[in-house]
């Protein structure tokens, strides 16, 4: 069992955090190109979803990729599932959720940003406080929520 002394964690990437508050859509995944992580910003591509990508602009953002839950048993950790590579799967077009935070320091009220040019230990995709030159663009109505626990899990607002 594990001890809380300080905080608890503010939750898994890919989680819904205020249900009520989100809408979440069914879309097919795009088998040729996935997205590989739950708490993702996701774009529509001929009808299919996929993972941004390198040079896209801020408005190609269609959502987040939503965490299935209950969902059957898998042998990963805590965090660290892996979506399907086909199928449906789940995108909150407008809501809270909690995602992994890649770099910088949230802070309640900050402009949530997404990587579209690979660095040195940044991947396309991954999510960040600031813009980094071009490297990143900031999300259209999407802040942080507060700021991120140990593991780097932070709540955004999306869309609302």
């Amino acid at each position: 069992m594990v001890a809380f002394l300080y905080r608890m964690p503010s939750g898994i990437a890919g989680d819904v955090t205020r249900p009520s508050n989100s809408t979440t859509e069914p879309q097919q995944i795009d088998s040729g190109t996935p997205p590989t992580k739950y708490g993702v910003f996701v774009k529509i591509v001929s009808g299919k979803v996929q993972p941004i990508a390198s040079g896209d602009a801020a408005t190609v953002v269609y959502g987040l990729l939503q965490r299935p839950y209950p969902t059957n048993a898998a042998n990963e950790a805590l965090g660290t599932a892996t979506p399907p590579a086909s199928g449906l799967c789940d995108v909150v077009v407008r809501g809270y959720m909690t995602v992994k935070l890649a770099q910088g320091t949230a802070a309640k009220g900050g402009q949530v940003y997404v990587r579209v040019t690979a660095d040195t230990g940044k991947l396309v995709g991954d999510i960040e406080t600031a813009a980094d030159s071009a490297k990143c663009v900031a999300v259209p109505n999407c802040i942080f929520m507060g700021g991120a626990d140990a593991s780097g899990n932070v709540e955004i607002r999306f869309n609302i």
